[in-house]
């Protein structure tokens, strides 16, 4: 058993010896266990009317005789005195005489003793006729009359009247011969005729079969000579039966599981592409954090596909200021992330030529404008922290408000400034619209920076986490380290949004300044992690 499920599991093609049972086996011992079924039940109903129909002839032609015979036997019964014995005798004879099928005839009395009798010993012998039961061909008989097959004996009886006085009756028993060959006969026509429907029928269904089981062959041969580089079950055969339908049904299978394939290496191409495109995105994210006495930052990042759209990052000016740079791509996965990359390195090139974010901004949009797709837009938020003296310059191009979180305040600041997207208005405008704000951070003040992902994550039941709640952590924990915030915002926002999936891409930035004078900072190492 387990070996041949085994065999039938591999991966080579099925030799035919596995599959023993023939159809064609089958399909002719169906079809010769039908032609007996029907023989016999035809053969039944036929032998039995034809039995029937010489039984109706041999009574009919008996009743006839019996009765022809009654109305002379009447008279000479009571022809004298006592019934003329000789001349009753002298006519059973002639009723045996006239069918050579009569074994004896009898003439009795209203008693039932036989007056006269073929075989005149019966007479001698006082013997009676004891009346058969009749039950056959009742519409034959006429009253009195009865008829009986027993053995090999018909039995017929009449009825003698003269003047609608009962004076005997006239008995004759008869073979039943005829109707035994008449059975015999039809009995074995039919079998002659069954034996050779079934041995003329199994070669002739074995041919048919042969001829209409071919197409079978033919797709089997077919698709074992599939090549699976590029499936093509295109069978040779055309029909509008079934087998036709099978093999158009094969074809179209063919073609199906020809796309699927290109599919599947397309997908898996893809999937290639796209864990490429994240280990470079991983890498392009920050792997360390600045670090000095007066301030301690974390960053996050958990991308909502394979790869995204968010990005953040830190830029150390020579002067010991630090840029705090976050941005959102209005397209995810790999457009998103090329939008990303592109926008990341006119960030970096421009950075140290500005001290100014707004500036820094409007010149990025004048390089971003002519190489993203048109629809597309990029929203950032830009920040210069200055260490020593807890100066945070700023501006928005259209994203998030910033969160400013006061050590001697229960409840934070949301501060925005004018600002477009990235790469949805020309230089003239963009330059018009964008502005600089400013905050002077005192000991123990936070500055969190994040994208809309987390605020607008939402449950299984539509349910957004809101920025309420959001605020409400960010107040709660502002008590841990900037990592252990971050971790704690998305921890409890992972277990709000619970097995709902995950929309956009989360970025978090959390600053905590404390205060103290400036020096020169340094880089703790962090290896950066996709936060789950």
């Amino acid at each position: 058993m387990t070996s041949s499920k085994h065999n039938m599991l591999s991966s080579d093609w099925p030799e035919p010896s596995q599959f023993k049972r023939s159809i064609r086996l089958e399909f002719t011992l169906y079809v010769s266990g039908i032609i007996l079924v029907l023989m016999l039940v035809t053969g039944y109903v036929i032998s039995s009317q034809y039995v029937r129909t010489v039984t109706v002839d041999v009574v009919d032609k008996t009743l006839v005789q019996a009765r022809s015979y009654s109305g002379p036997a009447g008279k000479m019964i009571i022809s004298g005195e006592e019934p003329d014995a000789l001349s009753l005798n002298n006519m059973c004879k002639r009723i045996a005489g006239d069918n050579a099928g009569v074994f004896w005839a009898g003439i009795t009395g209203d008693d039932g003793r036989f007056l006269a009798h073929t075989d005149i010993k019966q007479v001698v012998a006082g013997a009676r006729w004891t009346p058969r039961t009749a039950g056959q061909f009742p519409e034959m008989l006429r009253a009195g009359e009865g008829f009986a097959v027993n053995g090999d004996t018909i039995y017929t009886s009449v009825p003698i009247e003269e003047s609608g006085v009962a004076l005997g009756r006239l008995v004759v028993a008869a073979s039943s011969e005829p109707i035994n060959k008449a059975r015999t006969s039809s009995i074995s026509t039919v079998a002659s005729i069954t034996a050779i429907m079934i041995l003329a029928g199994i070669p002739v269904t074995i041919l048919i079969l042969r001829r209409k089981l071919r197409p079978i062959g033919l797709i089997t041969e077919h698709l074992t000579k599939v090549d699976f580089e590029r499936i093509s079950l295109d069978v040779p055969f055309r029909s509008e039966n079934e087998f036709g339908f099978l093999a158009e049904t094969i074809r179209v299978m063919g073609s199906k599981l020809n796309l699927a394939q290109k599919e599947l290496i397309d997908k898996e191409r893809m999937s290639r592409d796209l864990e490429i495109a994240r280990e470079i995105q991983a890498n392009i994210l920050p792997r360390t954090y600045p670090q000095g006495s007066t301030f301690e930052l974390a960053g996050a990042y958990r991308s909502a596909l394979e790869v995204g759209g968010d990005y953040y990052d830190f830029i150390e000016f020579d002067n010991g200021n630090l840029g705090l740079l976050i941005a959102d791509v209005s397209g995810k996965s790999l457009p998103g992330m090329l939008v990303m990359l592109l926008t990341r390195d006119i960030v970096k090139r421009l950075a140290r030529s500005f001290e100014d974010p707004a500036k820094l901004l409007a010149a990025v949009n004048t390089e971003v404008l002519g190489n993203i797709k048109k629809g597309m837009f990029v929203t950032m938020f830009f920040g210069i922290l200055d260490t020593g003296s807890g100066l945070f310059r700023f501006a928005s191009a259209g994203h998030n408000p910033l969160i400013l979180l006061g050590a001697d305040r229960n409840k934070p600041d949301l501060i925005k400034t004018k600002g477009f997207p990235l790469g949805m208005v020309g230089p003239e405008p963009y330059g018009r619209r964008i502005e600089n704000g400013q905050v002077n951070l005192a000991t123990d003040d936070w500055l969190v920076l994040y994208t809309d992902g987390i605020n607008e994550a939402q449950d299984g039941k539509g349910e957004e986490f809101g920025m309420e709640r959001f605020l409400d952590l960010v107040v709660a924990k502002r008590g841990l380290s900037s990592g252990d915030l971050i971790k704690e915002v998305l921890k409890e926002q992972s277990v709000f949004v619970g097995a709902a999936p995950q929309f956009d891409d989360i970025t978090l930035i959390a600053v905590k300044w404390s205060g103290q004078a400036a020096d020169t900072h340094t880089r703790r190492p962090v290896e950066w992690t996709n936060v789950a």
